[in-house]
């Protein structure tokens, strides 16, 4: 039976249910909850992280996998401990975001593989709580110098260790064609990477453009809106993939993480967790349009599950 490492340790596959294929459970820009930790009421910080995991548990969603990097403010010791106490399944990434530390914008591409395959082998810093994915991003203006040499490590670590690569892209300038040209260039498995924030642009001809490479896409950032198309344009662009032929090849998240709670801050407004707008909001629509209770397991359980273990 395969096994996906978590937070807590390794699961059973076919145990993690639905599973949204992009979130974060703590987020620290600039890696604030790190350096200036006596900024944040941790205590209040993590009884709302509790509850919304635990209502996401509540509503369905039973696993989730968390690509927050070290320069997301990474910190799978406050991850464990939440997911502990929620019942979620949190898969945690290693990797790089946006941010690339100067360090690596040098380092030899075999040597930044080295520390992926560490933390997905050994652990992440001096616990040992390993990652299941590997988290790499590209966003406006293009893959960087130093964001490529990212792409190229991780994928040097998936050809070592089989663990996944879930990349964050800019869509609408069609980034993840450059992404997916570094990864092949690399000999990187295709069908064990996910280009993510797909449905940051309703192109469906790109979006299948890239499926034919071999890829899955994470549907994610639901609801969307503002200068990005909003859940109902995403469920579109969802629908006609599907209506494609693309389903077995497609996962539904957010892209969501509860906000840290400032010390003397006020608690986050009322209301349920967007953690499950997808399965509340979202699939109801889907099905109203015509999807299948069949089609929407495959995207929500199986998908994910295929993605993560590398077996059918």
């Amino acid at each position: 039976m395969a096994t996906v490492e978590t937070v807590l340790g390794p699961v059973e596959a076919s145990k993690l249910g639905v599973t949204l294929s992009h979130e974060h459970v703590l987020v620290g820009m600039g890696e604030d909850n790190h350096h200036y930790p006596w900024r944040f009421d941790w205590e209040r910080t993590r009884a709302n992280t509790i509850r919304e995991l635990k209502e996401a548990v509540a509503g369905g969603v039973t696993a989730m996998i968390d690509l927050t990097t070290p320069d997301l403010g990474r910190d799978v010791e406050f991850v464990r401990d939440v997911a502990q106490a929620s019942g979620m399944h949190v898969v945690v990434a290693t990797g790089i975001w946006r941010d690339v530390p100067r360090s690596f914008w040098a380092r030899d591409l075999d040597e930044i593989a080295d520390i992926f395959v560490r933390e997905i082998e050994a652990g992440i810093g001096k616990t040992s709580i390993k990652a299941g994915a590997i988290k790499v991003a590209n966003d406006m203006g293009g893959v960087t110098p130093e964001g490529e040499r990212i792409l190229r490590g991780a994928a040097r670590a998936l050809k070592r260790t089989g663990c996944p690569i879930s990349t964050h892209h800019w869509a609408p300038e069609k980034v993840g064609t450059r992404q997916v040209q570094v990864f092949k260039e690399e000999g990187a498995p295709l069908d064990r990477i996910a280009i993510g924030h797909s449905a940051d642009t309703t192109d469906v001809d790109y979006l299948e453009s890239l499926l034919k490479t071999g890829v899955y896409l994470s549907m994610d950032r639901y609801p969307g809106g503002g200068d990005r198309p909003g859940w109902e344009a995403r469920n579109a662009t969802v629908k006609a993939l599907i209506d494609r032929g693309w389903c077995d090849r497609l996962m539904l998240g957010h892209d969501y993480a509860p906000m840290p709670i400032l010390v003397g801050g006020s608690d986050p407004a009322p209301g349920p967790t967007r953690y499950t707008f997808v399965s509340h909001k979202a699939v109801p629509q889907l099905k109203a349009m015509g999807v299948t209770d069949a089609q929407v397991q495959t995207m929500l359980v199986d998908v994910p599950r295929r993605f993560l273990t590398g077996e059918g």
